[in-house]
């Protein structure tokens, strides 16, 4: 997922090697560095698939989920800001992240969540990690979230966490922080 962290990620620049890679959803290359060969992505013995339930399908406004809508998100490790995107949370459980690294680093990507409490909801999104072509897969990357919406629905924060791994399940790297997120309105 990012471009991302590629702040919080410097640490891990001191252990990677200089082999450059993409990772979907703007992944920091730094973590993708690690690998020192590209695995085709058939040779995946394992996919990364989302185990939260999609919340209720519901017609009516005032029933959706209060995470529903489009959000400007900015995530923040370390105290710096690392990412900010354009988050669209739908009713179905289904969320979109469009975030800030080239598009052909795979800035759009796909998670699910739940609703957890009144106004707490969970989120798991995966993302895939790409060879320095940005043709084969060697990776994935969880993103997982916990975020609260405040008591105006115009805002929401929490926390986050980034997890890779490589196509035999070797952890990459973990990264945290916090996000903060204000509703984008018509106007």
């Amino acid at each position: 997922m990012r471009t991302l962290l590629f702040t919080c990620l410097s640490a891990f620049a001191l252990w990677v090697t200089p082999l450059t890679s993409f990772a979907s959803c703007g992944l920091p290359n730094t973590l993708t560095n690690k690998l020192s060969f590209a695995a085709p992505a058939a040779a995946l013995e394992s996919t990364t698939t989302a185990s939260l339930a999609p919340a209720p399908d519901v017609s009516d406004a005032a029933a959706r989920p209060p995470i529903t809508g489009l959000w400007d998100i900015k995530f923040y490790s370390g105290g710096q800001l690392v990412d900010e995107g354009f988050d669209a949370w739908h009713s179905d459980g289904l969320e979109l992240l469009n975030d800030t690294p080239p598009p052909a680093t795979g800035n759009v990507c796909v998670g699910v969540y739940a609703q957890t409490g009144q106004r707490t909801f969970k989120l798991k999104h995966p993302s895939w990690i790409f060879d320095s072509t940005n043709t084969f897969v060697i990776g994935t990357a969880t993103i997982r979230e916990t975020v609260t919406v405040d008591r105006s629905g115009d805002s929401f924060g929490g926390t986050f966490t980034i997890d890779a791994v490589d196509t035999f399940g070797n952890v990459l790297g973990h990264i945290d922080g916090t996000v903060k997120a204000t509703r984008i309105k018509v106007d």
